[in-house]
């Protein structure tokens, strides 16, 4: 079985098309977990009539993203676990099909495709196809991962890692792919077709703090999964730049 794991806080907006994007599935026995960390607008009660194919669970305030996706997998019953944002759909009604697909080899740790970045009122609307091709040691060295919204991977190398670091607000997801992808044993298959559909986001003081604090942070995972340094930060910056060009 497939978990679909959706952080939501005040996102009224886009997360009814997100939770319409995973019921659409013709994938069988898939679970969809939505964390909400405390709306105070409607968005609960946006999907509160598809309740019977949802699991609702309630954060607090205070959670960050990463901290909701924790909860998510601990409520969490499939076997797969995949993150969908709550202003992100899934790129087409077949694609946990194909992923499951990829999962029938045993040995498969995870699976991943690549990124639509698409209009932020119409989703349907493509600017751009981020093709993110096979990790190699090259990629690893240089501290490239696949966006963890792109990323589907066994449960239970999540729970290998314990989840993602509490000590890290802005880039949990980084440092967890980082543990994962540097595992020896870690396999993972790149298909190389769209499986989300990402909103653009506009320019936000948010956006700059992220930018200015995030790179302390990835430096550190960087460490710490005994990656690289400032030459692999540095390389993980040009590779990103590239991603939106």
């Amino acid at each position: 079985m497939f978990t679909i794991i959706t952080a939501c806080r005040n996102h009224a907006a886009t997360i009814e098309e997100c939770v319409e994007s995973v019921a659409k599935q013709t994938l069988e026995s898939v679970e969809h977990v939505v964390v909400d960390s405390h709306s105070i607008d409607n968005s609960i009660e946006r999907i509160y009539p598809s309740r019977e194919r949802l699991t609702i669970v309630y954060g607090s305030a205070s959670d960050t993203r990463f901290q909701a996706w924790n909860r998510g997998i601990g409520q969490a019953t499939g076997d797969i676990i995949g993150f969908v944002n709550a202003d992100a759909v899934l790129a087409h009604p077949d694609v946990l099909k194909q992923v499951a697909k990829a999962f029938e080899d045993p040995w498969t740790s995870a699976v991943y495709g690549d990124i639509l970045r698409v209009e932020s009122r119409d989703t349907r609307h493509v600017v751009r196809h981020n093709r993110l091709g096979p990790v190699t040691d090259r990629k690893l060295a240089r501290g490239w991962v696949p966006p963890t919204t792109a990323l589907f991977v066994r449960k239970s190398w999540y729970r290998r890692i314990d989840g993602f670091s509490p000590r890290m607000r802005m880039t949990a997801d980084y440092a967890a792919s980082l543990r994962l992808f540097s595992h020896p044993f870690f396999k993972a298959v790149y298909l190389a077709q769209p499986v989300v559909r990402q909103r653009l986001t506009t320019p936000s003081l948010r956006l700059l703090r992220r930018a200015l604090i995030a790179p302390r942070e990835e430096l550190k995972a960087l460490r710490s999964a005994q990656v690289g340094g400032w030459q692999a930060l540095l390389w993980n910056r040009i590779s990103t730049i590239e991603e939106w060009l």
